[in-house]
């Protein structure tokens, strides 16, 4: 996304303290600070009054150099399809996988821990170098990579993913292949009436095991920034 000269201004007159940047002294109008803190919220960094600063899960510095040299940037929530899962939709989906004492369990497109901090022991798998941080800061020791070529199986999946291009067909294909016992996974609505050969494809699949598609109420990810209509499949293979 392109950045106006003025902003880029700004952010090139700011300083930094490790995970904190420092916007220059001054008090901006409200239109200018709304642009500004738009590049910042993209970028991951968030507003703290007590810091008086956008706190990042990464050094900053980097980024924001970028963007005084090429005058863009990209945001990384919408190239990855990041969206956070709510906190209420996240607790329902462990719920909803019944772990056993002793599986294991694994969360294929991690985030910022959402689900995967109320699992105990989970194995993480995360494609985002930011993200992988901010995992190792709430303690959860992410495989960096692409889900797609992680190959260890484990008995109960739980998960979020992209949506985009049907990547969540892709992602839950590939759950259904790694788990012993239970996927349950966030999926675009699409899946219940899309009929390109990749859906039937994916229909005779889920066809094969025990399985439900339960719908959510719109806007249940608006506050994480999308309001794309969802299912929860629940599938059982054993």
């Amino acid at each position: 996304m392109r950045v106006n000269n003025d902003v880029t201004a700004i952010l090139s007159a700011s300083t930094f303290e490790g995970l904190l940047l420092f916007l220059p002294d001054g008090q901006l109008d409200r239109k200018m600070y709304m642009a500004v803190n738009k590049v910042l919220t993209d970028l991951g960094g968030k507003w703290n009054r007590a810091k008086k600063a956008h706190v990042f899960t990464i050094d900053p510095a980097d980024i924001i150099d970028e963007i005084c040299i090429t005058g863009e940037y990209t945001t990384r929530k919408k190239e990855l399809q990041f969206f956070e899962t709510p906190d209420k939709l996240a607790a329902e989906l462990v719920e909803m996988a019944d772990i056993q004492d002793g599986e294991t369990v694994l969360e294929p497109s991690a985030g910022h821990g959402r689900i995967a901090r109320l699992i105990p022991n989970v194995r993480a798998v995360e494609i985002d170098s930011h993200n992988c941080h901010t995992l190792l800061n709430i303690g959860i020791n992410p495989h960096h990579g692409d889900f797609l070529e992680y190959n260890e199986k484990a008995d109960v999946i739980v998960a979020n993913p992209p949506f985009t291009k049907q990547q969540d067909v892709d992602h839950v294909t590939h759950m259904i292949e790694l788990a012993n016992r239970r996927v349950v996974a966030v999926m675009s609505a699409s899946v219940m009436y899309r009929e390109n050969k990749k859906t039937l494809e994916f229909k005779e699949l889920v066809d094969q095991y025990e399985h439900e598609f339960i719908e959510l109420d719109e806007g249940v990810f608006k506050e994480s920034g999308t309001n794309v209509k969802t299912v929860i499949l629940v599938l059982t293979k054993s």
